[in-house]
């Protein structure tokens, strides 16, 4: 074929390829859709927050409309998802911003609670889990582990701070629980506890889980309950910090003076006891009568992640 009818030809087969790839070149994928509005939200917070107007009305209202619309965003990546026990999906960033120079370090996700509060949980994509947990690797001071994978992050209190929103203090893990993953899963769980302050011999009573597969990447927690005994071995081993935190506090008092060096040096020292204390129970608590307790609730609880 030769001439201006084989050109002709040409022209139409082309025009038949573009005309069925333009659909699907211009359907939006929805994560990056979801992501693309989320960065663009962000840096017009930020635009608005270093040029002093993250209080004005108009820049709230504007980021209120942008949460609500990330939310409904990301819904359509994860799709419906519901667990037992659990309420409605909410979504889990409050702030778009964590200061006026940078986006939020909570893990964007939508978050689910029971009625009391006393389980929550956060679902996301495991790629947006992936670069979040990445760039808490990198914040200042953040601890080595967090760039080591999830297994060794999630033996953190950074991680929890930023994965799950509480009301105050930071979840302390203490001892990692053997828990089994099921094929193509990645499972990790600890013991731990919710705390403002220096843990101090205070026994863990709630249980951390992060969960991988399917696409998705949850992290929870829920109230344990063990009714765990005290492990002497341990208390012996935060008495000596306790006494000497005590007759220091004791004489900081009694001096009664403002803005004491010392109450810095009490914090140092229950701190220096409440990470002695759980080194030895992360040692003893294997071989407790609650260990196997808190194993089987562990596991409980992935297979309520898990939609069982």
């Amino acid at each position: 074929m030769s001439g201006p009818f084989r050109g002709s030809v040409r022209s139409l087969a082309c025009a038949l390829i573009l005309s069925t790839a333009l659909p699907a070149l211009a359907a939006a994928d929805p994560l990056s859709d979801y992501v693309a509005a989320r960065d663009k939200a962000t840096a017009a917070s930020i635009a608005a927050a270093k040029a002093g107007k993250s209080g004005d009305d108009a820049v709230v209202k504007r980021e209120e409309a942008a949460l609500k619309d990330l939310g409904k965003r990301l819904t359509a990546v994860l799709g419906p998802i519901k667990f037992k026990g659990l309420g409605a999906p909410k979504y889990s960033l409050q702030l778009l911003i964590y200061d006026e120079s940078g986006p939020s370090r909570e893990l964007d996700g939508l978050a689910f609670a029971s009625k009391d509060y006393d389980t929550r949980l956060v679902v996301t994509s495991d790629s947006l889990f992936n670069t979040w947990l990445a760039a808490r690797a990198k914040d200042d001071g953040a601890p080595a582990a967090l760039a080591s994978g999830v297994k060794a992050a999630a033996g953190t209190p950074e991680f929890y701070t930023s994965a799950i929103a509480s009301d105050g203090g930071f979840y302390q893990p203490y001892v990692e629980l053997p828990v089994a993953a099921v094929p193509g899963e990645t499972a990790v769980a600890w013991l731990g506890l919710q705390t403002e302050e220096p843990s101090g011999n205070t026994a863990p009573n709630e249980i951390a889980i992060v969960r991988i597969g399917g696409g998705k990447a949850m992290v929870g927690v829920t109230m344990a309950k063990l009714g765990d005994k005290p492990i002497p071995a341990c208390d012996a081993v935060w008495q000596p910090f306790k006494t000497k935190a005590d007759a220091l506090q004791k004489q900081v008092e009694k001096d009664n003076k403002d803005q004491d060096p010392r109450w810095e040096e009490i914090t140092k020292i229950q701190d220096e006891g409440s990470n002695a204390y759980r080194a030895c129970f992360m040692k003893e608590a294997p071989n407790q009568p609650f260990f196997a307790a808190a194993v089987k609730k562990a596991e409980a609880f992935l297979a309520t992640a898990r939609g069982q």
